[in-house]
């Protein structure tokens, strides 16, 4: 009776290897077009976005399925939540706070001179 016991609660914890299969070739899918997204010119505006969307559902993924999470306390799953919004939070904050230093034309927009130009002889 223990053992049939032990055995439903590692089968209702775990999924099968077709769904391991699967949910590998999800991960394997978005990565190719977050690859495949950072190619085209034409997505650089949104490209950020796109790509922090496309890893919080990855993240979401790796965690809930392969550290089985998702068959966990909700606790646990408040703590992964909240530690995925507080570290996307911390790189848009710090995106924003040094996008000047390496966004092409924001220093041109500023009036600020290039970090790598000489600097002009002062005329006595």
């Amino acid at each position: 009776m223990a053992h049939q016991t032990q055995h439903a609660a590692v089968a209702q914890h775990g999924l099968t290897p077709r769904q391991y299969i699967m949910l590998g070739v999800a991960l394997t899918v978005i990565t190719v077009i977050e690859l495949a997204a950072s190619y085209i010119p034409a997505l650089t505006p949104v490209l950020v976005p796109i790509l922090l969307a496309l890893t919080a559902i990855k993240f979401a993924a790796v965690v809930g399925y392969f550290m089985h999470l998702r068959f966990e306390d909700g606790l646990l799953a408040k703590v992964f939540t909240s530690s995925l919004i507080l570290a996307i939070l911390i790189l848009v904050a710090l995106a924003a706070l040094f996008w000047g230093d390496y966004a092409p034309g924001v220093r041109a927009a500023r009036g600020d001179a290039p970090a790598s130009a000489p600097a002009a002889p002062k005329a006595h």
